[in-house]
């Protein structure tokens, strides 16, 4: 009988390049597709060699569940696309818990491997938000254990990938583009299928491959040169013009409002412009140079060429139907970084942070302590309103948890805040980076207020009360 082909699961599967990676792989390898989008794991797909999986990834318990059986991951994920009807939390902090959980998941289940694709890293101490939260994920996903293949890579070059369709609209919709001056510094996009191809060769290789890879194209070409060239494909005449100073907020609200693209997938691309990189020499680069696709060429077969559009985005036909369950829901996620005091745990932070509240909303709010009365450790925290002693919220501390200094999981499970009969909710502090950042994080929470009476009250006082928090201990941590 012939051995069992190893089984292989990617997360963020349902991006232009997991959508991709998932087809090619397919061919020789049994697929898991993890998504976050219910609508996406319900839709059937043509490849029956793919199996789609709804998964939380901030869910622990959930994503270690998912990962039983995976000899190999491949993790693509990134937190643009929202996952909740409101979102209190930076980009980059969503992006490191959902590695951190990542990583803990594939140590428990003994996944071999790990293949990441982060972005290149710049040589100069001036960092993108964007690229420091890459290099964050990979100290993340590093953390536990399990070996990981980092390939920091450029612009992609596909269908329907996030920095191409800025390009083609803007070259699209404007006529004398306006650029900053630093659009003229060189990089290295790569095509899609050069990706792949790096990805299917360093995959089932964990020590041969550990470690990170920078990769690229044959061309070192400017983001202007790159907007040259797309307007050439589209047939389109346009002029260019280099400010010596132009803000990159400026920028972002420009593009925003030419292209209709969220904020939050503008603001990052637009921060992460091209900066003069050089790429170091290493196997996986000198194994995809031969036959690697010029950027004109990846561009061209990525583009519509009778809509003068980018190929669409794999996810796009299920983007509404995941707007709107997500809308449907009205649930909230709300997380925020809190500098951890030497010394102490996801554990300390918690019980801390409970007996903290009832002195920073005093004289309006009181916390009470739920303890066991036989071992006296504490079970749970209540709210309370004063005067009147109405019961705002109840947590239960979740004990399965309980023995982990590093996360502590409080289960949200009554009071006049939260809806009836949705108990999903839950309040997690959890350690990262080897105990640098507690980040403490509302997932699922179903609020009872009518959503924007929510809006402008409890989500503004939490945010707030958080926040002073931080600072709390970051005065602490000194």
């Amino acid at each position: 009988m012939p051995p069992l082909a190893p089984r292989i699961t990617i997360a963020g599967a349902s991006g232009f390049i997991g959508t991709a990676l998932c087809r090619e792989l397919a061919r020789d390898y049994p697929v898991t597709a993890l998504t976050r989008s219910q609508a996406r794991a319900q839709t059937p797909d043509p490849d029956t060699r793919i199996t789609w999986r709804h998964c939380d990834l901030y869910n622990l318990a959930e994503l270690t569940h998912a990962l039983k059986g995976c000899d190999y991951a491949v993790y693509l994920v990134h937190s643009l696309a929202p996952s909740s009807r409101l979102t209190q939390a930076a980009p980059r902090d969503m992006d490191l818990i959902l590695a951190d959980n990542f990583a803990r998941a594939a140590a428990a289940n003994g996944v071999r491997q790990i293949i990441f694709v982060s972005g290149l890293m710049p040589d100069t101490f001036r960092i993108s938000t964007l690229l420091w939260s890459r290099r964050e994920v990979e100290m993340a996903l590093t953390a536990h254990g399990v070996p990981v293949t980092i390939l920091r890579a450029g612009l992609v070059v596909g269908p329907g990938g996030s920095a191409c369709r800025l390009m083609v609209e803007l070259v699209r919709r404007i006529g004398i583009i306006t650029l900053p001056p630093n659009a003229r510094t060189r990089t290295r996009p790569i095509a899609l299928a050069d990706l792949i191809r790096a990805i299917r060769h360093t995959l089932g290789k964990p020590e041969q491959f550990r470690g990170h890879y920078d990769l690229g194209g044959p061309d070192c070409i400017s983001y202007e040169d790159m907007l040259r060239t797309t307007a050439r494909l589209l047939g389109l005449k346009r002029h260019f013009l280099t400010l010596p100073w132009l803000p990159n907020p400026i920028i972002a609200q420009g593009a925003r409002w030419i292209t209709g693209a969220p904020t939050d997938l503008v603001a990052p691309v637009m921060e992460s412009l091209p900066r003069d990189t050089r790429l170091k020499d290493n196997p996986v680069q000198r194994f995809i140079d031969p036959g690697a696709i010029p950027f004109e060429q990846a561009l061209n077969d990525a583009l519509d060429h009778r809509r003068k559009r980018l190929l669409p985005n794999p996810r796009q036909p299920i983007h509404q139907k995941t707007r709107a369950a997500l809308r449907q829901a009205s649930r909230v996620r709300s997380i925020q970084r809190i500098i951890q005091p030497p010394g102490q745990d996801a554990a300390w932070v918690a019980g801390n942070y409970f007996r903290w509240l009832g002195d920073c909303c005093r004289p309006l709010v009181d916390t009470t302590v739920l303890s066991d009365p036989h071992t006296g450790e504490d079970t749970g925290y209540q709210v309370h309103l004063r005067p009147g002693g109405l019961m705002l919220l109840q947590l239960e501390r979740d004990m399965r948890a309980a023995g982990t200094k590093d996360r502590e999981i409080h289960r949200i499970t009554g009071g006049l805040l939260a809806r009836k009969g949705a108990q999903r909710g839950r309040f997690e502090f959890q350690s990262v980076l080897g105990g640098r950042y507690t980040m403490a994080a509302i997932h699922d929470f179903a609020p009872s207020l009518p959503w924007y009476l929510y809006l402008w009250s409890q989500a503004v006082a939490h945010l707030l009360v958080m926040r002073r928090y931080q600072r709390h201990l970051a005065r602490l941590a000194r």
